[in-house]
């Protein structure tokens, strides 16, 4: 597992060394945003090859962003439901640019996540400089049988202080369960019935 996790830094160093070029240049290649919003990373075969290799590609994620020039700051943000059907907080970071606007001048970067053992997660966000952060494990009481992840697929637009669902895990002791989408992060009561729900969040705000 450390191996792993390793690999899935250096893939990390070396999609951000290659962004920090790109921005210092302003020139965007079709990997990277060239319109505001957010989408996932495209891979280089050679990078699928090497997640796919370490077991790594339906457990990780990797997200391309060019936030709105307004946006100063964005939040990271880890929920797991609780059994009120309301969204607890179990994680997060907040990075900054800050209204100097030093040493980027725009909200341009990566963001990485990858899912671990006992539902714990990793993140890395790469702007000028490469933030991480860490959820603890969750131990759960009921031997899970069935479970779904979902990550965003599609090109999104960004709206400022408005939440971006980019990550859904879905855990169940049961044989069966219904399909769930990442929009449902905001009607939480369809998780019903669900052992463990979990949510990553983003958000770009212009303070």
């Amino acid at each position: 597992m450390k191996c792993k996790r390793i690999i899935f830094l250096v893939l990390v160093l070396i999609i951000g060394l290659f962004l920090a070029a790109c921005s210092k240049n302003n020139d965007y290649s079709p990997k990277l945003m060239n319109r505001e919003g957010i989408q996932p990373y495209k891979l280089s075969k050679r990078e699928k090859y090497l997640l796919r290799s370490f077991g790594m590609e339906k457990n990780s994620q990797i997200l391309t962003f060019k936030a709105p020039k307004e946006a100063i700051s964005m939040d990271i943000n880890v929920y797991k439901l609780g059994d009120d059907y309301k969204w607890e907080t179990i994680g997060g970071v907040g990075v900054s640019i800050g209204k100097e606007r030093i040493p980027i001048d725009q909200l341009i970067g990566t963001f990485t996540m990858q899912l671990r053992e006992n539902y714990a997660m990793d993140f890395n966000v790469n702007l000028a400089g490469t933030s991480s952060f860490k959820t603890d494990e969750i131990i759960l009481d009921t031997e899970i049988m069935m479970s779904m992840k979902k990550f965003l697929q599609d090109y999104q637009m960004i709206e400022l202080d408005k939440e971006i669902p980019v990550a859904l895990m879905v855990y169940t002791g049961d044989t069966s369960m219904r399909v769930f989408i990442l929009q449902d992060y905001f009607e939480p009561s369809k998780f019903e019935g669900m052992d463990l729900v979990q949510v990553v969040t983003l958000t770009f705000r212009a303070e």
